[in-house]
């Protein structure tokens, strides 16, 4: 009996070691089998929409269960036939389209062109193909605002957005086709060799990384290093521009490089600038940007390093617990955890899917910001921009996650819906979205901060209408500053926030005193005094507020640094990282200045840029400059192990609408290259010098481009320039700097631009008002390759100068320039 006890406890402990082996080989196996994983969420359900333009399936349109107006319209323009009959093909994955319908406007979305519905469509293998037939309402090369309309039996109805025009413009094929002609030329090094010709390579680019390849890279940066990847599936293309002479294209694509278990992939996204010219065409900017899909293959995590690949290290986020032991990091718009201690990864959040052909799942239209990680691994996070799958689908806006270790789940909090573009909305998350110690969230949205309460999900308006110059955040974004008023140049007050505490104190002083926030060095808070009345004034306009003093402040008030030079003043400051550097000036009248000296003032703080710690990079033999994660601890492959939330609940999620009291919308410029916003100024000098050296184009809040670069012809004169600028000319006597439209004229402010670039202005038809001093201005009416034309008002005389010695000429005073563009 005690024999037959004994085999069998033998025989149970061989099959429980049996069965133990087996479930960690497969384990093991599925991970190698199935290296990419998932999280868990609803999939993609919404339909994709391309339009036909040359009898070219491009510009893929995601849809909106929102009313965007037009702010995403920037995504893509599409051209119209010669009968206007647009032609577009709708991926309808859950085959639900129940009708379909489309309106057009103007872009400043004042005038209704057209509304149509469609009663006829037909229903492919390849999806439903329609027609519309837009009326002939539009003027030629004008662009407006199309918004296409899918009443769906699954999802409700949908909106798609894209920029139309009517043109008889056909160079724009032969640029599609040259953008995707170079594109895949470059994975054959000899068809590459064809692309020299139009390359500008210099050695002052970096050529030890190919996450980004542009215009002046070698031509072994082109061609990929010598990497051996491969195309995989269609390279999407958008024609994101097309002004004149000048158009924009981007393709978006994947490569894969390796086989099996080792195999890489690489999402790649391709941009050029091309200038028409009858003899051929110019290529003005190109631009590469590749980053490998993090697939958390366990032999990524070796020694003290997470191999991340090729990427872009500025798209690369981490954070650590406090005891530094969990690791977060962001890339390519994942979110990945790593326990040093337990050689435990997770993959949190991504939208990612293998079930979906990735046009929907992998859409690049959102980011991720981590607020807080805990040594117990959970983390608070946002997810900002297009939602790809869940149950906000098709949504632009903010959506704030909890994911619990212990659980192995993450739970959402809040959503809150906004109508900003993706890169308008990312410009303001970056500024601001911190969690205080308080309980408290705190979030930038569309020049607003907002206040949102994490229990109660209840929310205030911390400020709004703020002004670009009238607030400041810390670079650890616990600290907020802020002025009252609508005045750029000071206030009676400054507010000063600690957002971790919710303690807020007040800068104030005398009844003259203006006080103007200038940013912060470390979390100690800098400011300028002006006197009220002590404004610059120049040729009508308001130049700046010089202030007569800087101070210093420690978040409890405690004035650390003061600067003040008797009969100095100081015109701008600019803070770098514990360096604040003065353009000082001294008074030369009652209401002007000249320019005096600059200075610097040091600081004893030490300034890391926390987003970027412990990312590193090593050469690697075949894919040059590859990026990594430091670790703390040793990690060998073996003994990793990568799990995925088990799920993803929404069963206490509330939708947060975020309303501002917004009294005045700050006029703003918004300069674009390439296919994406890479800023907006409230000074179109500054916006214009974003876009300058990148072949870009400066927009209003409409979309509408008012500066290009490549879009100017190489000769324009005006034989009567009065004339011509007549309703301009009217209205520069008045003009105070705001942007305006008077007279059917847009006016300008252009001070600080270079000869060379508000030329733009004389090629559209208006002269450009240049002041030469006391009040007395030239208007340049005209322009060659070597020369300007300058004609007085006030004798009547033209003449021409040299373009050197007219920007020398026009330099000296000031580059005061005001510009005009005539509107219908």
């Amino acid at each position: 009996m005690n024999r037959t006890i004994k085999k069998i406890a033998i025989l149970s402990a061989v099959f429980l070691a049996a069965t133990a082996a087996y479930f960690i080989w497969n384990q093991n196996t599925t991970e190698r089998k199935d290296a990419m994983v998932y999280t868990s969420m609803d999939e993609s359900s919404l339909p994709v929409v391309y339009t036909d333009i040359y009898g070219k399936k491009m510009n893929l349109l995601h849809g909106y269960n929102q009313d965007m107006k037009q702010t995403v319209s920037r995504e893509a323009l599409t051209l119209l036939p010669a009968d206007r009959s647009l032609g577009i093909q709708i991926s309808d994955y859950s085959g639900g389209i129940k009708g379909i319908s489309y309106e057009v406007r103007s872009l400043d979305m004042q005038r209704l062109v057209e509304r149509t519905t469609v009663d006829k469509w037909n229903q492919e293998d390849n999806g439903v193909l329609a027609s519309l037939p837009i009326q002939n309402l539009l003027s030629k090369d004008k662009e407006y605002l199309l918004v296409l309309s899918l009443d769906t039996s699954n999802n409700g109805t949908l909106q798609y957005y894209t920029r139309i025009m009517w043109t008889d413009n056909s160079n724009a094929k032969d640029m599609i086709d040259f953008a995707v002609d170079f594109t895949t030329k470059t994975f054959n090094y000899d068809q590459a060799k064809d692309l020299t010709t139009y390359l500008e390579s210099n050695n002052t680019e970096d050529n030890t990384s190919l996450s980004h390849v542009s215009i002046r890279s070698s031509f072994s940066q082109l061609t990929w290093g010598g990497l051996s990847v491969t195309p995989v599936g269609e390279i999407q293309a958008t024609l994101k521009d097309l002004n004149g002479i000048m158009c924009s294209v981007q393709l978006k694509y994947m490569v894969s490089r390796g086989e099996g278990d080792s195999k890489e992939l690489y999402e790649v996204e391709d941009n050029f600038t091309m200038k028409w010219d009858s003899r051929r065409i110019y290529l003005m900017d190109f631009n590469r940007d590749t980053s490998q899909v993090f697939s958390g293959q366990r032999d990524l995590f070796s020694g003290k390093r997470i191999l991340l690949g090729i990427v872009d290290p500025d798209e690369v986020r981490t954070a650590k617990s406090p005891s530094g032991n969990i690791l977060s990091y962001v890339v390519n718009r994942d979110l990945w955890t790593f326990d040093q201690k337990g050689k435990h990864g997770v993959k949190v959040f991504s939208f990612r899917s293998k079930e979906d052909d990735n046009l929907r799942s992998g859409y690049n239209q959102h980011d991720i910001k981590v607020l807080s990680i805990s040594d117990n691994g959970d983390v608070n996070f946002l997810v900002y921009g297009y939602m790809n799958r869940g149950i906000h689908e098709g949504s632009m806006g903010i959506a704030m996650y909890q994911y619990s270790s212990q659980n192995n789940a993450i739970e959402e909090q809040f959503f809150t819906p906004v109508t900003l573009s993706f890169e308008m909305l990312k410009e303001d998350m970056e500024q601001l979205a911190h969690i205080g110690s308080n309980g408290m969230l705190y979030l930038m949205a569309d020049r607003s901060v907002y206040g949102i309460d994490l229990n109660s999900n209840e929310y205030m308006v911390l400020a709004d209408s703020l002004l670009e110059g009238g607030y400041a955040v810390s670079g650890t974004e616990r600290h907020l500053a802020w002025q009252e008023g609508s005045d750029i140049y000071g206030a009676g007050v400054i507010h000063l926030m600690n957002l971790d505490t919710g303690i807020k104190r007040e800068i104030t002083g005398g009844q003259k005193d203006r006080y103007r926030p200038l940013g912060f060095v470390g979390d100690d808070f800098i400011y300028g005094i002006a006197e009220d009345g002590d404004k610059w004034i120049q040729n009508g306009r308001i130049i700046d507020a010089p202030m007569h003093r800087i101070e210093i402040v420690d978040q409890s008030g405690k004035i650390l640094k003061e600067y003040e030079q008797e009969n100095v003043y100081i015109s701008d400051v600019s803070v770098d990282d514990s360096r604040i550097h003065l353009t000082q000036v001294v008074k030369s009248g009652e209401q002007s200045y000249v320019p005096s000296k600059r200075d610097t003032i040091v600081c004893n703080q030490e300034i890391t840029n926390a987003d970027m710690e412990g990312i590193g990079s090593v050469a690697s033999q075949d894919r040059k400059k590859v990026y990594f994660i430091q670790l703390g601890k040793e990690a060998e492959s073996k003994d990793v192990r990568i799990t995925v939330p088990k799920k993803v609940a929404y069963e206490t999620t509330e939708v947060v609408e975020l309303k501002g009291n917004q009294k005045t919308q700050e006029n703003r410029y918004y300069a674009y290259s390439g296919g994406h916003l890479i800023g907006s100024r409230r000074d179109f000098t500054d916006a214009l010098e974003l876009a300058y050296d990148r072949m870009g184009v400066v927009t209003d809040q409409n979309q509408e481009i008012l500066w290009n670069r490549v879009n100017r012809p190489p000769i324009r004169n005006m034989k009567d320039p009065m004339k011509n600028g007549a309703t301009f000319v009217r209205n520069l006597e008045d003009f105070n700097g705001d942007r305006t439209v008077r007279e059917g004229v847009l006016m300008i402010d252009a001070r600080g631009s270079n000869l060379n670039q508000v030329l733009y202005f004389v090629g559209r038809g208006c002269p450009v008002a240049a002041y030469t001093g006391q009040g007395g201005y030239l208007l340049i009416s005209g322009y060659d390759q070597y020369n300007v034309t300058l004609y007085n008002p006030t004798t009547g005389d033209s003449q021409k100068m040299g373009i050197n010695d007219a920007s020398s000429f026009f330099a000296e005073r000031g580059n005061d320039f005001v510009c005009g563009l005539f509107r219908e």
